[in-house]
C-alpha cells in the first residue's frame, strides 16, 4: 500500500537512501533538510528542526511514516569538552525530535496511525571513549521514545534504530585510510562496518511496524558490537 512518508534530515546519506528506496515503492514522500538534497524529490521543504517549522503546514493530514535523522558525531574528551558540545547534539538530536513530533502529531494521529522511527547510535548502549556527549544525547532519544511509544498507542508505533559505524561522510574522518577502515571492520564482530543501503531497508520495513505489531523497541545495526565479544 503507498504510504505518505515524511523524512527529517533527508540530506543525510541514510535519508536519502530511505527516500530512494520509498520513491521505488510508490510511496509519496516528503523530505525536509537545512540544505538541498541531491537527488530527485518533487516535495521538498527547507526546515530546521529547531526554528520555523510552518513548511510543514503543507503536508498531507494523514502521514503515514516518520523518519527522524538528523544526528552528529562530536568525539572528544572530556577534558576537551565543553557544556556547549553536549547542548549541540542534544538539540540536534532531542529537542528537534520533540518539536517536529509536537508539530505533526495530528497528521500522524489521523487515518490508521502512523509508524516513527529515530536513528540512535550503538554508543547509547556501549560505553565507548569520546562518545560521552553524542551517547547521552541518543541515550536520551531513546527514552523519549519509549515514553512516546506507550503514550501514542495504539494509533503511532514509535521505534529507534541504533547502527554502529557507518560509511557516511558523517564518519568520513573515522574512515580515511585504509588502516582506519580495516581497524573498524575489525571491531565489529561481523567484520565490516554500516552500509548506508542496508540500514535504509530495516528503517523502511519499520514504516510498517504498527501493523507488524513493533513498538517501543531499538533495533540494534551494529555487527554485533553491542551484544557479542
Amino acid at each position: 500500500m503507498q504510504k505518505n512518508i515524511l523524512v527529517v534530515g533527508g540530506n543525510s546519506v541514510i535519508g536519502q537512501e530511505v527516500i530512494k528506496l520509498a520513491n521505488s515503492k510508490g510511496d509519496s514522500v516528503f523530505a525536509t533538510s537545512r540544505s538541498t538534497i541531491d537527488i530527485p524529490l518533487k516535495n521538498f521543504i527547507h526546515l530546521d528542526p529547531n526554528e520555523d517549522l510552518s513548511g510543514l503546514d503543507t503536508l498531507p493530514d494523514s502521514i503515514d511514516a516518520l523518519l527522524y535523522c538528523p544526528g552528529s558525531i562530536s568525539l572528544k574528551s572530556i577534558q576537551r569538552m565543553d557544556i556547549s558540545d553536549f547542548r549541540d547534539d542534544f538539540r540536534i538530536n532531542v529537542e528537534g525530535a520533540f518539536n517536529i513530533i509536537k508539530k505533526v502529531l495530528p497528521n500522524l494521529k489521523k487515518g490508521d496511525g502512523a509508524s516513527v522511527v529515530f536513528i540512535s547510535s550503538v554508543a547509547a548502549k556501549s560505553g565507548m571513549t569520546f562518545h560521552s556527549s553524542i551517547a547521552a544525547s541518543k541515550a536520551a532519544l531513546e527514552g523519549f521514545a519509549r515514553s512516546l511509544a506507550s503514550e501514542l498507542a495504539p494509533r503511532v508505533a514509535v521505534n529507534c534504530v541504533a547502527p554502529s559505524l557507518t560509511n557516511t561522510p558523517m564518519a568520513e574522518h573515522l574512515l580515511d585510510n585504509e588502516k582506519k577502515l580495516r581497524s573498524s571492520e575489525e571491531r565489529h564482530p561481523l567484520n565490516a562496518i554500516g552500509d548506508p543501503e542496508r540500514i535504509a531497508k530495516v528503517i523502511y520495513n519499520l514504516f510498517s511496524a504498527k501493523e507488524d505489531w513493533i513498538t517501543g523497541q531499538t533495533i540494534s545495526i551494529d555487527g554485533g558490537l553491542s551484544s557479542l565479544r
